[in-house]
């Protein structure tokens, strides 16, 4: 759908054949609630950015919550028990940061982040949950080229990972039992 409106199809996958769930959407940085099956995006309209939820069937969006002008939520990801929400969060004067969001204090109208990492000018990119769903992993250019870095919601700590001059991009978490 690109130059226009984004839409939200289902592909069958053993047919090929998709179908259209929702018709100029405009949804997009989705991640899947893996507690409930709802999926979450953000709502790009008018200049403004809006945090939706899609629920099962996927036939509706329902308004989270609407940003103030020239605030930018991207790079959502969910905890692997459902209960945490985290974004990559930037305003207009350029400031970065990493926020992370308890879900049901966001299905209950409350926008307050339960825990934030500051990150000044350089972006947090592509922060994903660990699989015990406690430390986040992602990168930034925070020290000058892209590293990864890890931040622990216990100790509400960001301690980098590596340290290459080349840098290192979107890190996929894996538990080790498996």
């Amino acid at each position: 759908d690109n130059q226009a409106f984004r839409d939200l199809l289902a592909l069958d996958l053993e047919t090929g054949k998709q179908r259209t769930l929702l018709k100029d959407a405009r949804i997009g940085e989705m991640v899947l609630n893996p507690a409930d099956r709802s999926l979450w995006g953000v709502r790009q309209a008018n200049g403004l950015v809006t945090l939706v939820r899609i629920p099962a069937p996927y036939t509706e969006w329902n308004q989270v919550r609407t940003l103030s002008y020239g605030e930018l939520m991207y790079d959502l990801d969910i905890s692997p028990d459902g209960s945490l929400l985290s974004s990559s969060f930037g305003t207009v004067d350029g400031d970065q940061s990493l926020r992370v969001y308890q879900v049901d204090a966001l299905l209950s109208g409350d926008f307050e982040p339960m825990a934030t990492q500051d990150f000044g000018s350089a972006a947090p990119e592509g922060f994903v949950f660990a699989p015990g769903g406690r430390q986040l992993y992602g990168s930034s250019y925070f020290t000058g080229v892209s590293n990864i870095f890890r931040y622990d919601l216990d100790s509400m700590s960001l301690d980098g990972m590596s340290n290459a001059e080349t840098g290192f991009f979107r890190p996929l978490p894996v538990d080790e039992n498996t």
